[in-house]
């Protein structure tokens, strides 16, 4: 059967899944993708708030991204447009003193000049080591003890790239890659404001404290990629990150793939012999398939619509101890004008806005939730984005949209009753930041990790459908022996931020599925 032959379906239309499908039919493959909601893009697509607001879902920013996916399926083309790119990050400070750092250079709350040279010098150490990651991330990660001609070779590939880095620079990785961003940060500056500042990228949306061993993986992953090719940029997307979602539909129906709206996937069909026969979704209807590729996370594409009881013992343990705790919230509010960030200009309104003041603090609220508890006090990025795109707000009014991190999946009192509490506890800690900002809300919305789970079909509320760690990252992940986006059943697939490189809006896994798929498909 040739591949022009053979159908492909794609469960899931989040931004892996679509760059996957696209890159298929391009191909010449049979592509069509299936998704429960009534949109496509996942985390990334936009939702309304209230009668007259828009606001980004989950994502709102660009960051890290995988340019060459973007030039590939010539995104621009299909209507994505950047809002505002290369956006400053604003840290928050209780005192109303702010800094702002803008690529190599920071600046506010009484740094030093020794201290603004000690940041250029940890950047452009970190960035190099970025540099390493990233040239990992374009391609399938090697099997472990594996004897295949390209396993050996990309394993080799691996050596090689860490040797071309130079000694100081292989050094660095030897020390830094599976130590905490803590101690990093401590070796290089004693500004304790700057210091939370950049730990704060690295515990974002992850289970992890600055002292937590791994958290430099996850600071160096979001130095990769970037938009206009400098590494760990952010920039906004217009319509609410809309555009993007758009641009990715629209690049995936020009190259042939039919999209299914509101169409639930519930189980994949087999033979007795295990063999791929196609789809079941949810209100009835069947699809044949030959090839199924799983946009959403691991335990979701093999708990639920393969079954354990199709899988081995051994698979459905491994699967089912990948760490998925999910411990970021997101909250949404519409404005009537704009805020007052204390030690902010109103200039400085549109960048990214954090409020991290020191790793100390991360630390201790990162306590609260060990134990299913929250902190009265929790770290947030924050985004204006009606600042740079008026059509998300009425005339004068304005959403802001932040993703408040260390809010437990499993909270110990439950959310049923709590949400509201938390809802009432952010916006007082943003009054306190941006006082009078409480008189301004016309409309909010806060979504837990469990209504992320809810809404966008992600076990546990895990944005990156799995913790990025040591033991969960490059040729172990999603977990050993299915680090090359194959499973144990033939012609079984995954696309998802679950795998190789992990979640981010890249499109690297979706990117990389397909060409193995090409490969062993056609």
């Amino acid at each position: 059967m040739t591949k022009k032959n053979k159908k492909i379906a794609v469960v899931g239309a989040g931004h892996n899944a679509l760059v996957c499908a696209t890159y298929l039919a391009k191909a010449g493959f049979s592509v069509d993708v299936f998704e429960s909601r009534s949109q496509v893009g996942g985390m990334i697509g936009k939702r309304k708030l209230g009668e007259e607001y828009s606001v980004p879902g989950a994502a709102h920013l660009l960051s890290h991204v995988d340019e060459s996916v973007f030039k590939k399926l010539n995104l621009k083309k299909h209507g994505l447009e950047y809002s505002a790119q290369d956006l400053k990050t604003v840290s928050l400070n209780p005192n109303g003193n702010a800094l702002v750092i803008n690529d190599d250079e920071v600046d506010g709350d009484d740094i030093t000049m020794k201290e603004k040279t000690e940041f250029k010098e940890l950047n452009k150490r970190m960035v190099k080591l970025a540099g390493f990651l990233e040239s990992t991330y374009g391609k399938k990660p090697p099997r472990l003890g594996s004897d295949d001609r390209g396993d050996m070779f990309s394993l080799a590939s691996l050596g090689l790239n860490a040797r071309m880095m130079g000694a100081d620079s292989m050094s660095d990785l030897l020390k830094f890659i599976a130590v905490n961003i803590y101690d990093v940060l401590n070796e290089f500056t004693d500004h304790d404001h700057l210091k939370g500042t950049l730990a704060f990228d690295a515990i974002l949306g992850n289970h992890m404290g600055p002292r937590t061993n791994n958290s430099v993986i996850t600071y160096l992953h979001q130095l990769t990629g970037g938009v206009n090719g400098k590494n760990g940029s952010h920039s906004m997307v217009s319509d609410g990150t809309g555009s993007f979602a758009k641009s990715l539909e629209e690049a995936a129906k020009k190259a042939g793939v039919n999209i299914h709206l509101n169409a639930s996937v519930e189980s994949i069909s087999f033979t007795d012999d295990l063999e791929i026969t196609g789809l079941r979704l949810k209100n009835g209807d069947a699809f044949d398939a030959d090839i199924i590729v799983s946009g959403i996370d691991p335990r979701s594409t093999f708990n639920c619509l393969v079954g354990p009881k199709k899988l081995e013992a051994g698979v459905v343990h491994k699967v089912n101890n990948v760490r998925m705790r999910g411990n970021a919230a997101k909250l949404h509010l519409a404005l009537s004008s704009k805020p007052k960030f204390k030690g902010m200009s109103e200039d400085e309104l549109g960048q990214r806005i954090v409020y991290s003041p020191s790793m100390e603090y991360l630390e201790r609220t990162f306590d609260f939730n060990k134990y299913g508890q929250i902190s009265d006090d929790l770290p947030m990025e924050i985004t204006i984005p009606s600042i740079h795109d008026k059509t998300l707000a009425p005339k004068g009014h304005h959403v802001l949209s932040a993703i408040v991190n260390y809010v437990p999946y499993h909270l110990k009192e439950g959310w049923e009753n709590s949400k509201s509490r938390v809802l009432d506890q952010c916006i007082n800690q943003l009054d306190g930041l941006a006082p009078g900002l409480k008189g301004l809300i016309i409309e909010s919305e806060f979504l837990t990790p469990v209504d992320i789970e809810e809404e966008y079909g992600i076990t546990g509320g895990q944005w990156h459908h799995g913790e990025l760690t040591f033991d969960q990252f490059l040729m172990l992940r999603p977990v050993p022996k299915m680090a090359q986006y194959s499973s144990p059943i033939s012609s079984l697939y995954m696309c998802g931020a679950g795998s190789h490189p992990g979640g981010g809006i890249m499109g690297t896994a979706g990117k990389n599925a397909a060409m193995e798929i090409m490969k062993r498909e056609s």
